[in-house]
């Protein structure tokens, strides 16, 4: 566990550098087809619930200082507790890495290829999300503090060209959509949120820093408003027809007078975000491979992310032809089991908390009763190996 130790401000960057951009190709447009306008209203209601459960997180990071969500769920429920609690996340992640999967394919078919590309070309992103879940949390972590400068810099120059063809009249009357159609566009966009898990699974493996319970909070935050404006803008440019607008980092802001002069200077930031959106696609597989990590017994740590990410690639391959089914089927019936998953860290209230006083190592380096020596290999009480794969 020593070897994924994070820095706070990594874990804010997961938000920023890879939540962030997923959210931005096709959900602004579905949600403009719901609520017109107040698009970014729909928005604003599913960012909330997600907001207020990372604020509980960091509020169990506290009261279990220094433990693993496995290590809490072990210690109150057991080894068959906890290989449930592994299994039944795994699935959830694996679940919520489909649709931007598919959705980052079609995006890279659109801005790169002139034509349609054969499928078997997106399929070595599948190697690179192993590589990555291999890697692990530090892995990404570093990977964050990259990844946030082309997150960034591509939305603010696509904003920033945007801004020059945008008509701020397009977003008025402000809340003349009925309610109603507001509430089924935060409905129906509500399975590209759900972002607080990720939190949830950082437990234990980020170093304590002074007021990082504000730090994560706003970054969450700010990530909601970031979404909030990159719809405005979208919104104000396109007006009636941003429902039709899949995609949007291609189509905005090709109207603006300097890509006009100069050429399509956005396929610069359009590129940014997609390399963003790479690493945010893999995110939840990573998750999905450590929960497999921890729901069986592995020789070798490439076996449980060559398993996820074979499975997920042979799911994109059988079902790229019925996406919009698919989608449909996630709308009506997955929602609920997403929300229901979210809410689970609720459950550590009831119970007492306290300090990581059992694993990692004693005062003289030894691993100490179910700890992690420097490797990051689970260890019994008497600092021997066991032959499961440590996250």
């Amino acid at each position: 566990m020593s070897n994924d130790k994070l820095y706070v401000r990594q874990i804010c960057f997961l938000f920023l550098a890879f939540a962030l951009p997923v959210k931005l190709i096709t959900m602004p447009a579905l949600a403009a087809k719901y609520a017109a306008e107040d698009l970014w209203i729909s928005a604003a209601i599913n960012f909330a619930p997600d907001l207020a459960m990372v604020f509980a997180i960091c509020m169990l990071a506290r009261k279990f200082e220094g433990q693993t969500v496995f290590e809490i769920v072990e210690n109150k429920f057991g080894i068959i507790g906890k290989t449930i609690f592994s299994a039944a996340f795994g699935l959830f992640f694996l679940f919520k890495a489909y649709l931007p999967l598919i959705e980052h394919r079609n995006f890279i078919e659109i801005a790169l290829y002139e034509t349609t590309p054969a499928l078997w070309i997106f399929l070595p992103v599948f190697l690179f999300s192993a590589f990555m879940s291999y890697k692990g949390l530090r892995g990404a972590g570093r990977t964050a503090d990259i990844a946030i400068w082309f997150t960034v810099s591509g939305i603010i120059v696509i904003a920033a060209l945007s801004i020059t063809a945008a008509d701020v009249t397009n977003l008025l009357p402000i809340i003349d959509v009925p309610f109603g159609k507001i509430a089924e566009g935060s409905l129906n966009t509500s399975i590209w949120f759900f972002d607080s898990p990720y939190l949830l699974f950082c437990l234990g493996h980020f170093k304590p820093e002074k007021n990082q319970t504000k730090k994560i909070v706003f970054s969450y935050l700010g990530m909601a408003l970031i979404t909030l404006v990159y719809m405005a803008i979208l919104q104000s440019e396109f007006g009636t027809l941003t429902e039709r607008q899949f995609f949007s980092p291609i189509k905005m802001g090709k109207y603006s007078v300097s890509v006009s002069n100069i050429g399509r200077i956005d396929y610069i930031a359009v590129c940014s975000i997609i390399f963003s959106c790479l690493f945010g696609c893999c995110l939840s597989l990573m998750f999905s491979t450590v929960c497999l990590e921890k729901t069986f017994r592995f020789k070798h740590r490439i076996i449980p992310c060559l398993i996820i990410n074979g499975f997920m690639a042979a799911i994109i391959v059988l079902t790229e032809d019925y996406y919009f089914l698919i989608r449909t089927f996630f709308q009506n019936y997955l929602i609920p089991v997403f929300a229901f998953f979210t809410l689970i860290p609720l459950v550590g209230f009831c119970f007492k908390g306290g300090k990581n006083d059992k694993g990692g190592l004693d005062a003289d380096g030894r691993a100490g009763k179910n700890g992690h020596d420097d490797n990051g290999l689970i260890t019994d009480e008497k600092g021997r190996k066991d032959k499961s794969c440590a996250f």
